[in-house]
């Protein structure tokens, strides 16, 4: 537009000229990731929460870890996951949903509460995904797709049980309860505070060799827990073949996840399991 003088005002138009052409020549250059979150994102597909794109070796995309089939069994390994985020692994098994993904093992510490957060958002997205498998499972699932909303259900298990799988597949063997995880996270995941199965493993990272112990009644080596203001008591109890108790040893996991030791019994006590205290030890 001219201004009062009747001379073109090339100053503001000169600029908007050069930054059209600086722009032009980043997009020509393949510097798109001034748009992160529309990579790989399919027109008219939902972009996930948290999913966007951040520069990876290229050794170490999901592509190159699935098709090096002459190297190795293709999967996805430390490479990948050191390199991605829970939500952008997600947002890969949603962009190849017709292949299943190997994961043949990922870093301590993957899913963060922050990840957990973001997952959360997602269990209920019908959206074809690829389904996952662990490399000790004997089941394929050939043939078959998952969801983002079950694949976010399946992190959140491995976030729960400390381990990435799971179990052997996200299919077949996984039978989420949304109720369940949505009851949880309520009470427990976004308060960041421990629930009984957080408390047991805790006690068992701690002490090795309990790990031999489970809940329920199908073995003699049973865990017996108690819900506290401040944390969790757990028990882990061994129990006799004709006597009630022959030892127990009991310990406090605090809601801060901080562990320690408040009992310990050595020798056979006349307590039935039932009538036995993870508080008391007794």
């Amino acid at each position: 537009m001219p201004d009062k003088t009747g001379i073109p005002s090339w100053r503001n138009t000169g600029t908007l000229l050069c930054l059209g052409i600086v722009v032009a020549a980043l997009i020509n250059a393949g510097c798109t990731t001034l748009f992160p979150a529309m990579q790989n994102t399919p027109p008219g597909t939902a972009v996930l929460p948290g999913n966007e794109k951040s520069p990876v070796p290229e050794n170490c995309t999901f592509n190159h870890e699935m098709e090096n089939l002459e190297i190795r069994q293709p999967g996805l390994d430390s490479c990948y996951f050191g390199t991605h985020s829970p939500m952008e692994y997600l947002n890969d098994l949603r962009l190849h949903p017709d292949r299943p993904v190997l994961v043949l093992g990922v870093p301590d510490g993957l899913i963060t509460p922050r990840d957990a957060e973001l997952l959360m958002q997602v269990i209920d997205s019908q959206e074809p995904a690829a389904p996952v498998v662990s490399p000790l499972s004997s089941y394929w699932p050939l043939n078959q797709t998952s969801t983002a909303g079950n694949e976010a259900l399946f992190l959140l298990e491995g976030y729960r049980a400390g381990h990435y799988p799971p179990s052997l597949c996200s299919l077949h063997y996984f039978k989420p309860n949304r109720t369940e995880v949505r009851t949880w996270w309520d009470t427990y995941g976004k308060r960041g505070l421990p629930d009984e199965r957080d408390a047991i493993r805790i006690v068992q990272e701690t002490w090795p060799d309990l790990r031999d112990y489970s809940p329920g009644h199908l073995t003699l080596k049973t865990i017996g827990t108690l819900k506290a203001p401040d944390g969790w008591f757990v028990a882990f109890i061994q129990e006799g073949s004709g006597v009630p108790i022959i030892s127990a040893r009991c310990y406090h996991v605090g809601n801060d996840r901080t562990v320690r030791q408040t009992g310990l019994l050595n020798h056979s006590i006349m307590v039935q399991l039932g009538d036995f205290s993870p508080v008391t030890c007794g």
